[in-house]
């Protein structure tokens, strides 16, 4: 729908909870299993509630209001991936 959303940073409990979740996201890219999928859409709404427009996401609207395939949320977790590599390099 031309939402834009404007991240913020995650929490380290978030991120923690990302980087234990990236073996699960391979998985989940080889074996499309239904319990694995849900896991990992539940997670990039947690990723897109940390924001700075105050929206908030369910994993149910991602699918069926927003209609992001797992291809759509694969490309974000990529690019998250690379948001948080720059973070980080920020710091530093």
């Amino acid at each position: 729908d031309g939402t834009v959303v404007n991240l913020t940073a995650p929490t380290v409990e978030l991120l923690d909870k990302l980087m234990a979740a990236a073996p699960e996201l391979k998985e989940t890219a080889e074996y499309k299993d239904g319990r694995t999928i849900r896991a990992v859409y539940e997670l990039v709404a947690s990723l897109m509630n940390c924001n700075d427009d105050g929206y908030t996401f369910t994993a149910e609207e991602l699918r069926d209001k927003y209609r992001l395939s797992l291809l759509d949320i694969f490309r974000f977790v990529s690019g998250y991936f690379d948001f948080i590599k720059e973070i980080q390099e920020a710091k530093n």
